[in-house]
């Protein structure tokens, strides 16, 4: 009767162990910085289009909002470089910090974007004023995602 594990077997138990973790540690990476490339890129795109919206209706009742009269403002996203964060605020001068809609809201996991603009607002047509015709999203590993813009304000999203 054997009463212990054999140095072969626990040697073949660790190269085991190793091959597994050798494909699998690089493959969970690649999937976090996806799955956080995905989020980071379907939130913006969510703020722009509550940025649209709002903008289409930019004279609303204020009643229960707790906001002041604010009739004919309009709503912006300020974005910032460093650290990488966006912002929904109410008014369009850039030089002036806007009153804020929303909290700023500070890319995860490493991912960047390349914004042509500090701000981006919505008419009351729904187009937007922007120097390009895309926002590029990038993540920590490279990968690249793109909202971009059409000639009359519709929106979309693109892998590269």
């Amino acid at each position: 009767m054997q009463k212990g594990i054999a140095t072969l077997e626990v040697i073949l138990a660790a190269l085991i162990i190793a091959l597994l973790m050798k494909i699998a540690v690089p493959n969970a990476a690649r999937l976090i910085d996806r799955a956080a490339l995905d989020y980071e890129t379907k939130r913006l795109y969510s703020e722009l289009r509550f940025l649209q919206a709002m903008n289409r209706s930019a004279k609303f009742n204020t009643t229960g909002t707790g906001l002041s009269d604010v009739s004919g403002e309009y709503v912006s996203i300020k974005f910032t470089t460093e650290p990488p964060s966006y912002q929904v605020v109410r008014g369009l001068d850039l030089n002036v910090t806007g009153k804020p809609v929303r909290e700023t809201h500070y890319l995860s996991y490493g991912v960047k974007f390349s914004s042509p603009s500090s701000s981006i607002n919505f008419d009351s047509q729904g187009k937007a004023s922007i120097t390009s015709n895309h926002i590029t999203l990038t993540s920590r590993l490279g990968n690249t995602k793109k909202i971009s813009f059409d000639s009359v304000g519709r929106m979309q999203g693109a892998d590269q």
